[in-house]
């Protein structure tokens, strides 16, 4: 199962691994994305919720997964909502099932030494998604509150975004980019097109190559993502 799928493409790509895959939206928009990219798909069950209030029952999944969705249950420095969210894995999980929570750290998005080069020309936006992200020390602190087992931390060797985004700095001024990026939906209008002509000044001074450049040595160190993964305990 597959919590806050956006628009699918995790569960598109595991359909054909899997029995059967069950996903939870809290978008309407991404769920009908979602259900057309799934054609006619006959393991595959999707449908409008919270990943906060699951209406599956207990013990019902071996895995369950979210893809960089932590940052959007809290606006609470404690992160209440987290503890919420790992009761609710815990609940529908088979025991020995497994919770893979895909997330990034602070580190990650600095918008002055982190990996994702356009936070550099948005640094309100960048820090107020580090404010978002829970610390992975403090998640994997939680999760063992709640007696999960088997906790690991992997740093994945892939890229986030679409390649093009590593070779052409326009890519980062398309609508369609900037609303699949939560660091935008901390912006006003004005201050998104702010940043966009700092951008294209970068592009036409050519000094967004060298930023671009900082960024890719600095995620050949650190990695763009953690992933955290544990078991439910028997």
């Amino acid at each position: 199962m597959e919590g806050g799928f956006g628009t699918g493409a995790y569960v598109d790509h595991i359909r054909h691994h899997v029995k059967e895959i069950y996903g939870v939206e809290g978008s309407s928009v991404g769920y009908e994305q979602a259900l057309q990219k799934m054609g006619k798909a006959t393991n595959v069950y999707l449908q409008v919720g919270s990943v906060l209030g699951l209406t599956f029952s207990h013990d019902s999944f071996h895995v369950y997964m979210v893809n960089q969705v932590l940052h959007h249950l809290d606006t609470e420095p404690g992160y209440p909502n987290l503890n919420v969210f790992l009761r609710e894995s815990r609940r529908v999980l088979k025991p020995r099932g497994v919770l893979t929570i895909n997330t990034c750290s602070r580190e990650q998005l600095d918008p002055d030494c982190g990996v994702y080069w356009n936070y550099a020309y948005m640094e309100k936006a960048a820090r107020a998604l580090q404010a978002r992200i829970v610390p992975i020390d403090e998640l994997i602190s939680r999760m063992e509150a709640l007696q999960f087992t088997a906790i690991d931390t992997t740093i994945p060797s892939g890229t986030l975004f679409h390649e093009r985004y590593y070779n052409d700095p326009h890519m980062v001024l398309e609508p369609g980019f900037q609303k699949g990026d939560s660091a935008y939906c901390f912006l006003s209008q004005e201050e998104i097109e702010a940043a966009n002509a700092r951008i294209h000044a970068g592009i036409e001074d050519g000094s967004v190559h060298e930023t671009m450049k900082r960024a890719a040595a600095r995620a050949a160190e650190i990695g763009e993502a953690v992933i955290i993964s544990a078991r439910k305990p028997v």
